[in-house]
């Protein structure tokens, strides 16, 4: 992992990223936590979601933006980075261009779902997020994707339970296998309280699942706080999970 001051020649491009994530609220794919939610966006709707992955050394930062196209389909843009590592001395930025050091890091992803009602409780999303890791040269880039199939099914209003295989590669999952599957759960408690969680199967740099909730304060903003627990024997380490969803539309599950 290759670490950079704050304060050195990369900061320009450290503020493009924060820019990019801050500033282009106009499109990209709703997780639950680290996996697609099964949600498609509204027709000429926007979705954005922020997350923070707080660790005892370091912080995650993931960018959502998505674009609701009509007639099942949702596309947008995805920027994860390692963020920033807690050193003495200040904070440093984290960097990584060499695969055989874990995940890539920062990476731009575009993303593209379309989801298949079947019946008015089960529907089947497939989709993909692609795209590069940001590298000073670009020599150094390479293609990173996370492609899936996603099975929902809906329990009860506000209750559903979602699985599916995925596959990857070492650009965003780092050393280890690159397929799998994924889990999930949005359990409604009350109008404004949700359970959540979801599961990443693997021995790799996403092999964890999160545990947490959700609450809805206003109608078009969620708040989401969950623990995230590593899979045995990965690289990944035990943390805090923060996140922010704004609706570009009313309507709730």
């Amino acid at each position: 992992m290759i670490q950079y001051p704050c304060n050195t020649r990369f900061r320009p491009l450290f503020s493009l990223l924060v820019v990019a994530a801050v500033a282009t609220q106009t499109m990209a794919q709703q997780n639950l936590f680290n996996i697609p939610s099964g949600d498609i966006t509204p027709k000429n709707k926007i979705f954005y979601q922020h997350q923070f992955n707080v660790y005892n050394d370091k912080l995650e930062s993931k960018g959502h933006f998505v674009y609701g196209l009509g007639r099942g389909w949702d596309a947008g843009l995805n920027v994860v980075s390692k963020g920033f590592s807690f050193r003495p001395g200040g904070l440093n930025w984290l960097q990584n261009e060499v695969p055989q050091n874990g995940a890539l890091s920062p990476v731009v992803l575009a993303t593209l779902q379309k989801q298949f009602v079947l019946t008015n409780r089960l529907n089947v999303n497939v989709g993909t997020q692609a795209g590069t890791n940001l590298s000073r040269s670009f020599g150094n880039s390479q293609f990173a994707h996370f492609t899936y199939g996603l099975l929902g099914y809906q329990v009860a209003p506000g209750r559903r339970i979602l699985a599916g295989p995925y596959a990857t590669n070492a650009v965003l999952s780092g050393p280890g296998n690159q397929q799998g599957v994924i889990v999930g759960y949005e359990w409604k408690l009350t109008e404004k309280w949700y359970l959540m969680g979801d599961w990443i199967s693997g021995r790799n740099d996403q092999g964890a699942g999160v545990i947490g909730a959700m609450f809805w304060p206003a109608e078009r903003v969620q708040f989401c706080a969950g623990v995230l627990l590593p899979n045995p024997n990965t690289p990944k380490a035990a943390g805090i999970v923060l996140e922010i969803n704004i609706l570009g539309w009313a309507a709730r599950h």
